[in-house]
């Protein structure tokens, strides 16, 4: 049977591994914090660049871009067309793959073409308009014969030659097929292209960016009611801009949505387009909270307004409450959660601290009771 001195001995244990358990479980509680702060990524490729995943085929001829950096294979753009920023005097080589979706053989010519944007739209101009990107622009192969269902793979090659200014070029890589001429000599041309937005400098340069300017509410000429956000594009990178609108806190607590745009605006740098989003027409006017989440690739941003839809035209526009990006929020949760592990910590050195002192009074009076029980047996 074990003594009062031993009993106490294992008394004064017990707090230690109390501890090393809070220890623990303060540990895990820091790990899942940190688990859900942190990004997942999915994993990437150990070459510069990765494959696009195949879509679905369309009828007609068809052309998609094969290869994608490893760094921007998370940017939607990235995977569908060719953006990229390069210093003077370097060389990018991209693979696409050119389809014959039809019934019949084709030759299709391959070839680079210089384009534009305008009110929102990326425009491929003219076979025969060059600018500097379709000078520094090369295809391995200018034409390929492919059987019904057939494809090939052709290289293309951006050189940006060492003199060339810092500017923003756009073009596309076509693929072509003409029709023989009709007896006036006039052939019908059908081409599908991938995109290139290429911008030239030192360094990586201007970040895209862009801000919700303001939003305005109105009405169609048939009365349906119309949201118009106005892109203002404020980084040094032209965008590909989509979104969705949602309708919160409306007559009667209604909410609707989400609304998409039908169609992504493009907006070079410094320029502003105006996106419309079109709920449906049995939508009360008002008012509402109008919650709009605008996208290019990665970069998102969201506003939020109070709206009414008048009863015909144009209402006035009104500047946008700018929410937070995420990463401000991401980062004040991480300080919250990093005070409220160091709260714990405290809280469970003084549980501990007083244990131990409990513990070690205990120990002292029961040394004492064990003297004057001495004491008394000597006197006996």
């Amino acid at each position: 049977m074990p003594t009062d001195t031993q009993t106490h001995r294992h008394n004064t244990l017990s707090p230690t591994i109390k501890q090393r358990q809070f220890l623990r479980s303060l540990m895990f509680l820091f790990a899942m914090i940190l688990l859900a702060l942190s990004p997942v990524a999915p994993a990437t490729a150990a070459g510069p660049n990765t494959t696009a995943p195949a879509p679905t085929r369309p009828e007609g001829i068809g052309i998609r871009l094969l290869d994608i950096p490893a760094s921007a294979q998370n940017d939607p753009r990235a995977r569908t067309y060719i953006v990229d920023r390069l210093a003077p005097g370097t060389e990018i080589n991209r693979r696409v793959r050119v389809e014959n979706n039809t019934g019949t053989p084709q030759t299709i010519r391959i070839y680079p073409g210089a384009a534009h944007i305008d009110n929102g739209d990326f425009i491929g101009d003219d076979a025969s308009v060059k600018n500097d990107l379709t000078t520094w622009t090369r295809l391995a192969q200018p034409q390929v014969d492919l059987a019904p269902g057939g494809h090939a793979e052709v290289m293309a090659s951006i050189k940006v030659p060492a003199d060339a200014p810092e500017s923003e070029q756009y073009g596309a890589i076509w693929a072509e097929v003409r029709s023989p001429a009709d007896r006036g000599g006039v052939a019908q041309a059908n081409r599908v292209g991938v995109r290139i937005y290429l911008s030239v400098g030192p360094g990586n340069g201007n970040p895209a960016d862009f801000t919700v300017t303001s939003v305005t509410a109105g009405r169609s000429k048939d009365e349906s009611p119309q949201l118009s956000a106005l892109i203002t594009n404020t980084g040094g990178r032209a965008l590909d801009i989509t979104g969705e609108l949602r309708l919160t806190a409306g007559p009667g607590g209604l909410s609707a949505g989400p609304f998409n745009v039908p169609k992504a605006a493009t907006v070079a740098p410094g320029n502003a387009q105006t996106v419309v989003f079109t709920p449906p027409r049995i939508l009360p006017n008002g008012p509402w909270t109008a919650q709009i989440k605008i996208k290019s690739g990665l970069l998102e941003r969201e506003a939020t307004a109070t709206v009414t839809f008048p009863e015909a035209g144009p209402g006035e526009p009104v500047a946008p409450v700018i929410n937070d990006d995420g990463t401000q929020w991401a980062l004040l949760v991480a300080i919250a959660a990093g005070l409220f592990i160091a709260v714990l910590a405290a809280v469970g050195l003084v549980l501990y601290r007083k244990r131990r002192s409990r513990a070690a009074a205990a120990l002292a009076r029961s040394r004492g009771s064990k003297r004057n029980s001495d004491r008394s047996s000597k006197a006996e």
